[in-house]
């Protein structure tokens, strides 16, 4: 018998991911946590990051926007407030907005909180475009 854990990555839109994986890295609220076969019954809060799935033959990359992980008797459940697939990334589209996003925010003042607002969203712009790269 092979030591995986059935694996859900879901939205309140859809189902991202189901699978079997041997490995499992989520972004928590506080860090990374990773997820092996006979992982004790954990629930935690998730923060906003990457999320990486060994397959026995691939990786399967997702972007996670808060949420929920649980795992209990090797079922990994991830309820993400939003969630990514790589497939579903441009790096091309991607690119394009960051710069889009620099030049708006070379125009803005730069203790604004429109800026502030516009630092989070390029920091999530990156993330994304680290992905789509992978």
């Amino acid at each position: 018998m092979e030591r995986v854990i059935n694996c859900t990555v879901l939205t309140p839109e859809r189902l991202v991911y189901e699978g079997d994986v041997g490995f499992a890295v989520v972004q928590a609220y506080n860090g990374e946590m990773g997820f092996l076969y006979g992982h004790s019954p954990l629930i935690s809060r998730l923060g906003v990051g990457e999320v990486r799935l060994n397959n026995p033959k691939s990786v399967d990359y997702l972007i996670i926007e808060g949420g929920v992980v649980e795992i209990k008797d090797n079922k990994l459940i991830v309820l993400a407030e939003k969630a990514y697939h790589k497939k579903d990334l441009s790096a091309a589209e991607l690119e394009s907005k960051l710069k889009e996003l620099d030049e708006k925010m070379s125009s803005i003042p730069q203790f604004s909180e429109e800026k502030f607002i516009l630092r989070v969203e390029k920091d999530m712009l990156k993330l994304k475009l680290k992905v789509a790269k992978r």
